[in-house]
């Protein structure tokens, strides 16, 4: 588990943690029966929960991605400096 799906299940924890204390037994139930209009705004508010922890776990794995390939790029210039600094001393030791 990344850090950031660590911290967005947490989250999510402490939100259900905080319902469940609040909330009355049946309510779910309730609701269903007394609202149906109020029972699906709440099953699109979970799923639109759902699609923005997902989408910020992609997020972040690009990220990811993202520092990890710059550096490379940097290790790579690295390398090839050092090569290059390599030549240019052997160039001179067989020009001396």
């Amino acid at each position: 588990m990344n850090p950031v799906e660590r911290i967005v299940d947490g989250e999510l924890a402490w939100m259900m943690d905080r319902l469940a204390a609040s909330l009355p037994a049946g309510t779910l139930e309730g609701i269903t029966a007394s609202s149906p209009t109020l029972r699906a705004r709440l099953e699109e508010a979970e799923a639109g929960l759902a699609q923005a922890r997902a989408a910020l776990l992609a997020d972040y794995g690009r990220w990811r991605r993202a520092l990890d390939d710059l550096e490379n790029l940097w290790a790579l210039a690295s390398w090839r400096s050092a090569l290059a600094q390599e030549a240019v001393e052997q160039t001179a030791t067989l020009a001396a």
